[in-house]
């Protein structure tokens, strides 16, 4: 019965490994206009929490019998900040900041991954199993990625689009390699 369970598995790691590979691929390509989409997504987010916070602070102003000005005066600033970041710069920077730290809890989680992988290889070895150097290999790369990832700690939103496609291929190799390995043991 685990036989069938392993064989069900075939297509579906065929099919995540050539999606993987072929959106990696595309996100590469086209990096310049996810960029570009990358950096309005975070502007008009950012635009819209401080719209949203404006908004709630100058109602409550308004609905206080007490007159309490800190409510009016964290609206307006908040309004003013979202009007400011929908025609300036300013996202850009606000936009580096995010991906620096989505960068480096990624490559953190890419370096736990490696040590997990290399923790199988290691009992897979102790087992005596043929391709115990596959999830070595799988995991000492995810770590090295992962140190890379952290070690360029400030991104552009170009070089973390590309380092998202080559980390989609990378899911893709690696599902197309358990895909061959995973009826041989």
């Amino acid at each position: 019965m685990s036989g069938e369970k392993k064989s069900s598995r075939k297509p579906y790691l065929l099919l995540s490994a050539l999606a993987f590979i072929i959106l990696g691929i595309v996100v590469i390509w086209f990096r310049n206009p996810i960029a570009d989409m990358v950096n309005n997504i975070f502007k008009w987010v950012a635009a819209g929490i401080l719209g949203i916070v404006a908004i709630v602070n100058i109602v409550a102003f308004a609905k206080n019998t007490k007159e309490n000005i800190k409510e009016l005066v964290i609206g307006a600033l908040a309004f003013i900040a979202a009007v400011i970041l929908l025609i300036s710069d300013v996202a850009f920077k606000i936009e580096n900041l995010l991906l620096m730290v989505i960068g480096i809890m990624f490559g953190l989680y890419l370096i736990v991954e490696g040590f997990f992988k290399i923790k199988a290889a290691i009992s897979s070895k102790k087992k005596s199993a043929k391709a115990w150097f596959v999830p070595l290999i799988l995991g000492l790369l995810s770590i090295i990625l992962g140190g890379l990832i952290i070690y360029l700690g400030l991104f552009t939103t170009k070089v973390f689009v590309i380092i998202f496609g080559i980390v989609l291929i990378y899911a893709g190799i690696q599902n197309f390699v358990n895909m061959f390995f995973i009826s041989k043991d």
